[in-house]
């Protein structure tokens, strides 16, 4: 063969049978050919070209070789490079794509396809995985499923602990136990059925009300051809749909479930906000556009919005919560709010409103429900309560509280499981039987059986130990008795409760006819029951009759019908008062007495010899003076230093001049003038009765010093008895004071 051109060569064949002048066309990519005669007879040309460039072949070079494809429109043949493990064969299709194995994928064969794994020469096996707990992948090597968030496992068929309920809606796989955030721990309990809380308001607005932002009311509307409710607003400011109580409290096992409603506007210039639903409780609140969770814009009709209750960031509730936080919310839900309105003049209506929850009972199995698995001192479903022997450590949290061991000092094996109470033996008492019990005594914190001792007091008492003595001292005796055993009356009580003066006699109230001084101590003899204090005037062992110079009734009920003064009595005080009257003409004596002496003192001479006899004189002026100054105290006060003073100087004025070696010069005559004076001053006190009235005043002073006397007494008593109190109240410790006593009978 010539070839003429670069595609055209001329084959010249030294058989006679080779057809003259065939040629050649070999598209460029071979510059040799053989005259081919089965080709010729099969296309009319017999050019068969040979060593054909760039991956190519056939007679012309017009094709790929195998395993190779041309590369779009080009002339270029590349290599198929299919994986020999997963493909079918090493040839590829025009696109260069391999054809694979089962469960094997990409253009060369090369790796496993989503949802398989581990290529071998069969190709790759499928993924075992969940499809609840899983994303329907897994690792192309192991074979490892990519669980879920709370899912674990090779292939993700399982919750991670503090979890359960694998299902296939919910987006993190498996719930979080709740358990109180005492266990985490829990399955799903059997006996449950799935319940829903309904409105449809098919007679009326089934306790739906409304609420301004302001929390102020607002009156819904219910249609009766509608069978919905509504709300319009005059305002922009949004008014809510308020919840009944159907749909509060305890809503726990709502967790995780769907709240759903049927809702339309009348107008489309809706502009929503994100408090459009609004949950609250347990002094958490959370809330969520109308449109979050893939619902649609409200409009003129009725539509279908669904709010899965859940913490998950799928479901934008804001503020972003706990699971356990949201499940504390809705353990106590107390509120559920749906926005009704959305501009002004409008209206907004609300139908059909469902809570998805669960209730004991046959019916479809409701699996989010949790029993828990509780740890040593809880029990029940949520692990809510405290087991025997076990009691809140904080009261005040109710089930949220931790479970705590009782202590009870040894005392008792159980106690109260919310207020830890201990149900207290041998003879103790207190929330954990750390004191004795009344009529016992002891340390009942050492915790034997024998810590409280009967106290040995009357029944009824109690007792104390006094520190420094460690005697036993009654407390709280029985009413009328006191002493360190209540052995004696107490004040207003009489008789001999240890029979010391005879036979045993039980103290009584001492009996008084009602006329002493309930507030006053030592009304009456506490061994005879003699009344001793008797008031209102009167008189006798029971104050029952009146006293001497007085009349009346001294049983009276009434004070003013009780003993009142006899005539006499009244005559002598009218005659008190007419001395009282004279203390004037009294002074004006004095006064004079006064003058005289001062006279006298001008005319004392040289009478040396009747100096003593005005010496005594003197003395006999002195012991007047006191006596009158006496008298006048006790009858009118306010003239007593004059008297006094008067005749103090009487003496001085003696006694001066005789002290100054004067005694011979004494004036005989004026010392008579003083005699003479001095007698008509006593004789103007004589007639004034003075003497009379100073021995009744000296006698009321008596019976005032015999009752002062009485009164020291008595407190001497009180004092005594604070003291034996102060020694009782330091036995008890820090801590005790107004709580009863810690050794009681």
């Amino acid at each position: 063969c010539v070839c003429v051109s670069v595609r055209v060569c001329l084959c010249v064949s030294l058989s006679l049978s080779v057809p003259p002048g065939v040629t050649c066309d070999c598209n460029g990519k071979s510059s040799e050919c053989f005259y081919d005669a089965e080709l010729y007879r099969a296309t009319g040309h017999g050019g068969h070209c040979r060593n054909c460039a760039d991956n190519t072949d056939g007679p012309n070079c017009e094709r790929c070789l195998d395993n190779y494809y041309r590369e779009g429109g080009s002339s270029r043949c590349l290599a198929c490079s299919c994986n020999t493990v997963g493909s079918e064969s090493p040839q590829c299709d025009s696109r260069g794509v391999c054809a694979c194995k089962p469960g094997v994928g990409g253009e060369k064969c090369d790796r496993c396809q989503p949802g398989f794994h581990s290529l071998t020469e069969a190709g790759c096996r499928p993924c075992a995985c969940s499809p609840s707990g899983s994303t329907q992948e897994c690792d192309v090597n192991t074979g490892q499923c990519r669980c879920k968030d709370h899912v674990e496992g090779f292939s993700c068929d399982r919750c991670k602990l503090g979890y359960f309920n694998l299902e296939p809606s919910n987006p993190q796989g498996c719930t979080a136990c709740f358990c109180f955030q005492h266990s985490s721990v829990c399955d799903s309990a059997d006996g449950f059925s799935v319940h829903a809380i309904s409105s449809a308001f098919h007679t009326d607005a089934e306790h739906w009300t409304g609420q301004q932002r302001d929390g102020s009311s607002v009156p819904v509307q219910w249609s009766p051809s509608g069978q919905e409710i509504s709300l319009i607003s005059d305002d922009y400011f949004p008014m809510y749909f308020v919840a009944p109580e159907k749909f509060l409290g305890n809503q726990l096992l709502s967790y995780g479930q769907n709240l759903s409603l049927s809702f339309r506007v009348d107008r489309r210039d809706t502009r929503l906000s994100a408090e459009d639903l609004v949950l609250e409780g347990a002094d958490l609140r959370v809330a969520v556009p109308l449109i979050a969770q893939g619902n649609a814009y409200p409009n003129e009709n009725m539509q279908t919005y669904v709010f899965r209750l859940h913490d998950s960031t799928d479901y934008p509730w804001r503020p972003t919560i706990s699971h356990a936080d949201f499940q504390k919310l809705l353990h106590n839900l107390t509120s559920v709010k749906i926005r009704g309105t959305y501009s002004e003049r409008s209206a907004g209506y609300l139908d059909n409103i469902s809570l998805v929850t669960a209730r004991r009972g046959p019916g479809a199995p409701a699996r989010w429900v949790e029993r828990c698995t509780c740890p040593q001192g809880y029990q029940g479903q949520h692990c809510e309560q405290c087991t025997l022997g076990y009691r809140r450590a904080r009261p005040e949290l109710g089930a949220f509280s931790a479970c705590e061991p009782c202590n009870c000092n040894g005392h008792s094996d159980a106690c109260n499981p919310d207020s830890g109470a201990c149900d207290c033996r041998d003879n103790t008492a207190g929330l954990s039987c750390e004191r004795c019990k009344d009529g016992f005594y002891g340390d009942a914190t050492h915790g034997s059986s024998g810590d409280c001792q009967p106290c040995p007091c009357p029944a009824g008492a109690t007792c104390a130990v006094v520190p420094k003595t460690r005697e036993v001292v009654c407390t709280n005796c029985p009413a009328g008795t006191t002493g360190k055993r209540c052995e004696l009356c107490d004040d207003g009580f009489f008789g001999d409760p240890l029979g010391q003066s005879g036979p045993v006699r039980a103290c009584r109230a001492c009996k008084c006819s009602d006329n002493i001084d309930p507030n006053a101590v030592g009304n009456c003899n506490r061994e005879t029951g003699e009344c001793l204090k008797c008031i209102h005037n009167t008189d006798g062992f029971f104050c029952d009759r009146c006293m001497e110079g007085f009349y009346g009734n001294a049983l009276a009920t009434n004070v003013a019908d009780k003993c009142k003064r006899k005539r006499r009595v009244n005559d002598n005080k009218t005659a008190a008062e007419d001395a009282l009257k004279k203390i004037p003409a009294i002074n004006a004596t004095i006064a004079a007495a006064n003058q005289k002496t001062k006279q006298a003192e001008a005319a004392l001479g040289n009478a040396a010899a009747d100096a003593r006899e005005a010496k005594n004189k003197a003395e006999e002026a002195e012991k007047i003076a006191s006596n009158v100054q006496k008298v006048r105290q006790e009858i009118c006060w306010w003239g007593r230093s004059q008297i006094q003073e008067t005749f103090r100087a009487l003496a001085l004025v003696s006694f001066s001049r005789l002290s100054a070696g004067n005694i011979d010069k004494v004036d005989l005559s004026k010392l008579n003038q003083i005699d003479e004076s001095l007698k008509r001053a006593r004789g103007q006190m004589g007639d004034s009765k003075l003497d009379m009235k100073l021995t009744e005043l000296n006698d009321v002073a008596r019976t005032q010093e015999d009752m002062i006397n009485h009164y020291d007494r008595q407190i001497r008593e009180i004092r005594a008895d604070i003291a034996n109190l102060n020694d009782i109240k330091n036995t008890l410790p820090d801590g005790c004071f107004n709580t009863p006593s810690l050794e009681q009978p």
